[in-house]
């Protein structure tokens, strides 16, 4: 890559074998979520890019034997500072075979405070569930989860600590959720059959939201840009869903999001409920991480089986693809990323067998 030099970090955690959550923490560490077996959690510390394990996250289930945990889409950072994690399962629809989930009790919310190094299990939040992906609302209210193999979404209030289950949303739509500036979460869902004279059409993929004030949750008739459920391929192109990729809220309060199939890059504007396809940064499926750095450009990661870096600048509306980031590596999908104020990148890696963290330094500003 002509822009930023590229470094490779190996998480130095037995077992693990993708990243697949990151989050930022108030304490300047990178908190990283892994799938592997029960030590699912390491910090990061960019000012040497040492990696510590966090140690045992989640409970003992002989239920879930042989299976691995996974912290999947599913860390997120309070407006204390607390860090909220929740229980995955290297699970999907009938794999592995052999697991069903009766006598499971569903994924375990967990809250983590760095400064204590304390760990407090909040407990299951849907039966017969593991949590796949979490959104924090950003006056620390609630939590919105949705799960897998069910795909259920969930609330978890954090003043009652009690958890609401507002059932199946539809076929699996989006890859991660978003809470925007004003406390509501969106994803997606798909209408697998739509009524005569119905909003929506069969194979539409359109915006879900979540209001806390009124406890509303609804399939919206926001449609968005995006290829139908049914040529979503695990095997051909790692896709288990087709609308939100990847979101992430700006500091206008705009919502950007990448789709899977195809990548689209697209922005979402709460306030007036309409969506603007940016355009496709790669020609490829997939964008499955994005963020917002601090000169307000909207950096993300796209195509399959190589990802790439792109950058979006919402002043000039310039998108412009940095290439492939690892050409060595037949295979190489960045599920996670973070950028830190200095303009450096940190992705973490999945699916290649392969738990390693990338750090991106742009050439014009390294240290």
């Amino acid at each position: 890559m002509k822009a930023y030099d590229v470094k490779e970090l190996r998480v130095p955690v037995v077992e693990a074998n993708a990243v697949t959550a990151m989050v930022l923490g108030d304490d300047g560490l990178l908190y990283c979520g892994l799938t592997g077996k029960r030590r699912v959690l390491a910090a990061l510390d960019p000012r040497d890019d040492s990696i510590r394990d966090l140690g045992e996250v989640f409970p003992n289930d002989l239920k879930t034997s042989g299976i691995l945990d996974k912290i999947h889409n599913a860390l997120v950072k309070a407006p204390d500072g607390s860090l909220y994690i929740g229980q995955g399962l290297n699970v999907s629809d009938a794999y592995p075979r052999d697991f069903h989930s009766h006598g499971y009790e569903g994924g375990h919310l967990i809250r983590y405070q760095p400064g204590a190094g304390l760990f407090t299990d909040l407990g299951p939040q849907v039966r017969g569930e593991a949590i796949q992906g979490m959104t924090m609302d950003p006056r620390g209210r609630y939590i919105a989860g949705y799960t897998i193999p069910g795909n259920r979404f969930f609330v978890h209030d954090l003043a009652s600590h009690t958890v609401t289950d507002y059932g199946r949303i539809s076929q699996m739509a989006h890859h991660n959720l978003v809470c925007d500036a004003a406390g509501v979460t969106w994803g997606c869902w798909n209408c697998a059959l739509a009524p005569k004279g119905a909003p929506v059409r069969t194979d539409g993929c359109y915006l879900m939201r979540y209001e806390h004030e009124r406890r509303l949750f609804e399939r919206t008739t926001i449609e968005v840009p995006t290829e139908p459920f049914r040529n979503v391929s695990p095997a051909k192109n790692k896709s288990w869903a087709n609308g939100f990729d990847s979101a992430c809220c700006a500091r206008d309060g705009a919502v950007y999001f990448g789709t899977s199939l195809p990548a689209n890059l697209c922005r979402f504007k709460p306030s007036d409920g309409k969506v603007e396809l940016l355009g496709r940064p790669v020609r490829s499926s997939r964008i499955p991480a994005l963020a917002e750095a601090a000169n307000g450009h909207i950096i993300g990661f796209g195509g399959f089986p190589q990802m790439q870096l792109f950058v979006f600048d919402p002043r000039t509306r310039k998108l412009e693809n940095h290439g492939v980031v690892l050409p060595h590596y037949k295979l190489c999908i960045f599920h996670a990323m973070v950028v830190l104020p200095d303009g450096r990148i940190y992705a973490g890696e999945t699916d290649s067998s392969r738990a390693n963290i990338y750090c991106l330094t742009p050439r014009s500003t390294k240290r």
